[in-house]
């Protein structure tokens, strides 16, 4: 059984109200209405799960797995993916989203300068075209750049070791940017965590925005909720609704901020309702209040669940 008093400030916070048809019409407003919308039936359930969370109605008891499950959907459809133009992450276009994330305005602002450490790991190849992005990273200090491992098991074929020029690094790859594209070889693997999906690649010395400043590293406290996962995603999958593309949108591997809430926690990870796609994993996770990285994503399914690594074993293995 997940959290309820965790998914009940998750789910208040988003709905604010519980009748069916609110919610409903919230996600509607969010997604449009012609997008592919849950069946009535998913509302039903969804609003019985918050009647019971919030012990008001008729309903008694915890809520059932279907319920649960309806309300994770119309919660997780209401989570933006913004584009970012000039390391600014775009305002919501809808103020459904600044009423359910109020703490977004300042933080545009707040990352501006740690936006330029992200980016985009691909595949060599000799023009933007010909190579194949695998993940995110971000760069943690000069010359290292934080990401999974599998990430780097992608990378290198399962290997685990690189040479210098098997895969490269982009930074501040920005929908609409005519920006020159200067890719930044990897020249190896610096450290490997042995037990979480963390890893510590090598990146040739380079001058640039992105060296001026690196995200503090933090634990993840018990009062953080929102945080924005910062990446490039860049598969949709047939599996996924038609719903997606009203997050993420048809701009895919260029750098995005999205915001979501922690769902859950363990002792070295966490879960969040973030909307991610392949080409996140290795993105960094901001408590959006203080902009400190509090976890590394490592994957997950849209809709679903998706895991990070907790920034105290993150700041650890930096220290190291």
């Amino acid at each position: 059984m997940p959290d309820l008093i965790r998914l009940r400030a998750r789910a208040q916070a988003t709905f604010k109200q519980s009748h069916p048809d609110f919610l409903l019409n919230k996600v509607r407003a969010i997604v449009g209405s012609d997008r592919d919308m849950p069946p009535g039936e998913q509302g039903r359930l969804a609003s019985a799960a918050l009647h019971k969370l919030e012990g008001v109605g008729p309903e008694e008891g915890d809520p059932t797995p279907a319920e649960l499950a309806a309300l994770e959907v119309l919660m997780r459809m209401t989570r933006p993916s913004p584009l970012v133009h000039g390391a600014v992450p775009d305002d919501f276009e809808r103020p459904e989203h600044s009423e359910i994330f109020p703490d977004w305005s300042a933080f545009r602002e707040a990352v501006k300068p740690l936006m330029p450490s992200v980016g985009r790991i691909d595949t060599a190849g000799p023009s933007l075209g010909a190579s194949a992005t695998i993940g995110t990273g971000f760069l943690v200090a000069p010359g290292l750049l934080m990401t999974n491992k599998h990430v780097l098991n992608e990378l290198s074929r399962g290997t685990g070791v690189l040479e210098t020029g098997q895969g490269v690094v982009r930074f501040q790859v920005e929908d609409d940017s005519f920006v020159e594209d200067q890719p930044r070889k990897i020249t190896g693997v610096a450290k490997t965590h042995p037990e979480a999906d963390a890893v510590l690649l090598a990146v040739e010395p380079f001058s640039s925005p992105a060296a001026e400043e690196y995200p503090a590293i933090d634990s993840a406290r018990e009062d953080d909720d929102e945080v924005v996962v910062a990446g490039y995603p860049s598969e949709i999958s047939d599996r996924n609704p038609l719903f997606i593309r009203s997050a993420i949108g048809l701009s895919l591997g260029v750098l995005r901020a999205s915001p979501g809430r922690i769902s859950e926690r363990g002792t070295d990870s966490f879960a969040h309702d973030c909307s991610t796609l392949g080409g996140n994993s290795g993105s960094p996770v901001f408590r959006m209040k203080t902009r400190e990285v509090i976890g590394l994503h490592a994957g997950g399914s849209f809709l679903w669940k998706n895991y990070a690594v907790e920034g105290g074993v993150l700041a650890a293995f930096v220290k190291q």
